[in-house]
């Protein structure tokens, strides 16, 4: 019996051993979608703005790391006080075993990558100060707390939101900063001027395509890492994450692939790379949420509705002259939405598709609300600071020679045009 008790011992510490290293693996995987978000944005903006936006989210990377370490994880992932917020492992302390370690690393990796989504709303008009103290706060306050509702056995876990791996608790709020951001800035200049349109192309598609495909792998350890391990059953959760990530990134691609050629058919342009990566990308959103418990087929569907949302919002928020400069909000905000909402209908234990989710559906909406309700406050609050203190949008000047010479002294490189 002695024998059986250590077996069963060793079995249980390998099972943990595996679970560490599975999660380390992920979170240097989560990690790795900054380069991603870097490039993307990069490729989107105007050349001479593409090193003033890798700053800034290289910036915000290390700001969510230290601000996560101090009080972030804490809140979010602490012993829950009346399902509210987190009540221990403040600076790291009582963090005793491995498994806390490697699921602080996991968390702290995520939460950068929420971070970075702000960003979209921020770029080519933003100071490096003041989205420094919006970091601050998105990374210490506004997403720590959604994490702990939603995640961290809050009251909303507790009355059933379903938000895997985060459509609604880190996309839609996220995308909500993005879109207070960049209502507040108001619009780059001209940049609704047919006259200019062609100003604010994106610089670099080529960027904005590896990106994209470096994302899509990234996001399989963001949704499959979202078990925090692969023992005792959660490989099941784990896979099929990971099997519909890959399922709706391609369906959200091909649909706004195909979309983009019918609009555009009697064009020269009927065929756009960015637009195919932002599908991509809306359906990789959708699908965040709900991954875990939905059928294949449903993940297609996901992915589909993720497209065509983007599409729509990004139609909506260009006729409001609404400036998205990275598309941040059409994917983010507007997927992130959608995908928190379709777990209440093609969730394979509670969806409506599957005779049940009355009580579901209400429970996302509430959650949905809640998280871009507390988002859209905060970041107000926030950027009327930063506006009052002088900090929130550079000089005209500043932004018509382009952020990379007027801050830094020159540009990522020059555009030259050739001469035959």
């Amino acid at each position: 019996m002695a024998d059986l008790g250590i077996a069963i011992e060793r079995m249980e510490q390998l099972k943990e051993s595996i679970d560490i290293g599975y999660l380390c693996i992920c979170a240097a995987f989560v990690l790795l979608m900054q380069v991603g978000f870097a490039f993307l944005e990069g490729g989107c903006l105007r050349y001479k703005d593409m090193q003033s936006i890798m700053l800034k989210i290289f910036m915000n990377t290390c700001v969510t790391i230290v601000i996560w370490w101090l009080v972030g994880y804490a809140i979010a992932f602490g012993n829950d006080s009346k399902e509210f917020v987190g009540s221990s492992v403040y600076i790291g302390f009582d963090m005793k075993n491995s498994k806390h370690l490697a699921e602080f690393a996991f968390q702290t990796a995520v939460a950068s990558a929420a971070t970075s989504i702000v960003s979209g709303g921020a770029a080519g008009r933003m100071t490096y100060i003041g989205y420094f103290i919006l970091s601050v706060v998105f990374s210490s306050v506004i997403y720590p707390f959604c994490a702990h509702w939603g995640f961290g056995n809050g009251w909303l876990m507790k009355l059933g939101y379903h938000d895997y791996a985060g459509s609604g608790t880190i996309h839609a709020s996220a995308g909500m900063g993005a879109l207070m951001t960049t209502m507040l800035l108001k619009p780059r200049n001209q940049r609704f001027n047919p006259k200019y349109s062609e100003h604010f192309e994106p610089n670099n598609p080529i960027y904005i395509t590896l990106a994209c495909l470096s994302l899509w792998v990234c996001w399989c350890f963001f949704n499959g890492g979202s078990s925090l391990g692969i023992a005792n059953g959660a490989s099941v959760f784990m896979s099929r994450a990971i099997m519909n990530t890959f399922i709706a990134g391609a369906s959200g691609a091909l649909t706004v692939f195909f979309i983009f050629y019918l609009m555009n058919i009697d064009q020269g342009n009927k065929y756009s790379l960015v637009m195919i990566c932002n599908g991509n990308l809306a359906g990789l959103v959708a699908i965040t949420g709900p991954c875990d418990n939905v059928d294949a087929w449903a993940a297609f569907v996901i992915g589909i509705l993720g497209g065509m949302m983007m599409v729509f919002a990004n139609r909506v928020l260009f006729n409001l002259q609404i400036d998205d400069p990275v598309d941040a909000i059409s994917i983010h905000f507007a997927c992130g939405m959608l995908g928190a909402n379709l777990v209440s209908w093609f969730d394979m234990d509670t969806g409506i598709v599957y005779g049940k989710g009355g009580y579901q559906f209400a429970v996302q909406m509430l959650g949905s609300f809640i998280y871009i309700g507390w988002s859209a406050i905060i970041h107000l609050i926030t950027l009327l600071f930063i506006e009052k203190i002088g900090y929130l949008r550079v000089s005209t000047e500043e932004e018509h020679e382009g952020l990379d010479p007027a801050t830094m002294g020159c540009c990522a490189y020059e555009m030259v045009e050739l001469q035959q």
